[in-house]
């Protein structure tokens, strides 16, 4: 496998990193953001139903999942387009 071949793929892998990981990110926040409650006796007050919000985490797990998958997106674009000039600088100093 030379390094035009190589660059071919890629691409495909960078797109693949990208939607991935958004939708990875999406997920996360879907089951990590809701709110839960349970249902707590107090001895003086009685029953106590305790209510819990988890979107402020889901919101950064989002946040950051889909920065990561961006970047190596990006990471791996950028490897494409480093792997296609070499070549192409590699053919034009040979003829």
């Amino acid at each position: 496998m030379n390094a035009r071949s190589f660059s071919a793929l890629l691409g495909p892998a960078a797109w693949a990193v990208l939607v991935g990981g958004w939708v990875l990110a999406t997920a996360a926040f879907l089951a990590i953001g809701t709110e839960s409650c349970t249902t707590v006796a107090v001895p003086v007050a009685g029953t106590i139903e305790a209510c819990q919000d988890t979107t402020a985490g889901a919101v950064i797990m989002l946040t950051v999942i889909g920065f990561v998958a961006t970047v190596g997106s990006l990471f791996l674009f950028g490897l494409r387009h480093l792997l296609t000039v070499i070549v192409e600088i590699e053919e034009n100093t040979r003829s």
